[in-house]
């Protein structure tokens, strides 16, 4: 039970930690994910790369290096200790040593080699320094400022000098191999990293436009481009767009033969009750046609949608302003109330309407009805308040279905057919927003509308 718990909290820990990394960690663009995906593994291979060759090829190479330099200093020791050599031999076999193996070496007879301090060897001459120590000289062991490393080895006959370059003991082709492994990692990684940003600029431009798309505007300039998968997704994208387009044109010629037949046989019947007398029954059938007619026109403005208006960026405080001018005049009491210029990508007509709906919904069935702009979230937010009976939490999706109409917190005598919420939802989604309903702090019913702000706008979190 011990193991088990504690496996439940390690499993629990790393989830957390998952979590964390993924929300404040990790990238959440696609290129720079796909630059992590490129620069994680290049670093890996990199750090594998220097731990093999540092731990195992440079340290053998200084290694060898080093043995051979002190093998040659034993074998010259030797050379001088070994045999009753006289010094003008001794001096030969110096001067081969200098002209044959690269050393600059020099004999001094009957010399004694001075107790000096022991000096801990830097690094570049620790090898060599463990390599003369076990050919079992004595020795004193000294690094010049030229990076050369000067040693005196005390022989039977006197002080043998040797002044040793660094290139004899020490391998210095790590650096350059370290310089051209960056180098061409930086040049690879921005190459990878250039291709990188032509594929997402494709995937990136398909996004946009799938955007403009949906909040109603052109995208007449988009041409897929980049990886067979991304324009393939930009072609079904563009058959996408033109089957909606002429799916949306049959249907408004379709409409327009419709309104048209329909309101022919309405209009004659409309004369031929004006020319009866009048009475009653006449009354409740002008009444009839008359109704006829509003649902009509109704359905026609449900169906046709936004129209063929021109997005354009509009100043949402004079939009609301206008609105609520034309509605004060009606007699609907109105509180308008903004925290600034507010801009955003709309077609003025259609947003208007949406807007008209909804305050006028709230008039309908309250006495004191509130418009509010501000900003949210790099949205544009507008709200409609009123002290009215409200609509109840379970129905308030329902409202937004074609034709439907509430019961019990609306009156269908004096309300609508049940498109006015419809339409201005429909509105709304076209400007790539979204409608909420919620409780109001005035008592009634809240209507939230979130619309994208332009792009030269800013909006702080509120």
């Amino acid at each position: 039970m011990k193991i088990k718990k504690t496996y439940h909290q390690v499993k629990h820990l790393l989830s957390r930690l998952e979590r964390y990394l993924r929300r404040w960690i990790f990238p959440k663009g696609l290129l720079s994910r796909s630059v992590l995906m490129i620069l994680v593994p290049l670093l890996f291979l990199q750090a594998g790369v220097m731990i093999f060759f540092f731990d195992r090829h440079w340290d053998t190479v200084r290694l060898r290096l080093a043995r051979n330099v002190a093998g040659e200093l034993q074998v010259l020791t030797d050379l001088i200790d070994g045999g009753d050599l006289p010094p003008e031999q001794i001096a030969s076999v110096v001067r081969a040593f200098n002209n044959h193996l690269l050393f600059d070496v020099r004999f001094q007879p009957d010399a004694v080699l001075s107790k000096t301090q022991p000096v801990r060897p830097s690094r570049r001459v620790r090898t060599l320094y463990r390599e003369l120590e076990s050919e079992g000289m004595t020795f004193a062991l000294t690094e010049t400022p030229k990076q050369e490393a000067e040693v005196a080895i005390q022989t039977q006959k006197g002080i043998l000098y040797a002044l040793i370059s660094h290139k004899r003991f020490f391998s210095s082709t790590v650096y350059v191999f370290l310089i051209w492994m960056f180098g061409f990692s930086v040049l690879l990684f921005g190459i990878a990293f250039l291709f990188m940003k032509n594929q997402v600029r494709s995937i990136a431009r398909l996004a946009r436009a799938a955007e403009l798309f949906g909040r109603g505007q052109s995208v007449v300039a988009f041409k897929p481009e980049g990886a067979t998968e991304v324009r393939r997704a930009g072609m079904s994208f563009m058959q996408m767009r033109n089957r909606i387009q002429r799916y949306l044109t049959e249907r408004t010629g379709m409409l327009s033969a419709v309104s048209h037949d329909l309101r022919t046989p309405l209009t004659r019947m409309k004369l031929q009750l004006s020319l009866l007398k009048p009475s009653e029954e006449l009354q409740e059938l002008q009444d009839d046609i008359h109704e006829m007619e509003h649902m009509l026109e109704a359905y026609l403005s449900f169906a046709r949608g936004e129209g063929k208006e021109v997005p354009a960026v509009t100043d949402l405080n004079t939009l609301l302003a206008e609105i609520t001018e034309k509605l004060s005049r009606t007699g609907q009491k109105i509180d308008f109330r903004s925290e600034g210029t507010v801009s955003c990508v709309c077609r003025p007509s259609d947003l208007s309407r949406a807007v008209t709906n909804l305050m006028t919904n709230a008039g309908r069935y309250a006495k004191h009805t509130r418009l509010s702009l501000s900003t949210y979230r790099q949205m544009a937010r507008i709200s409609v308040d009123d002290d009215g009976p409200g609509i109840p939490p379970a129905k308030r999706a329902e409202v937004f279905r074609a034709f439907y109409r509430l019961e019990e917190s609306r009156n269908t005598h004096t309300g609508g057919i049940g498109l006015g919420l419809t339409i201005t939802r429909d509105i709304v989604l076209s400007h790539g927003g979204n409608i909420r309903l919620s409780d109001s702090p005035m008592g009634g019913l809240r209507a939230t509308i979130l619309l994208p702000l332009a792009e030269s706008e800013h909006a702080p979190e509120s």
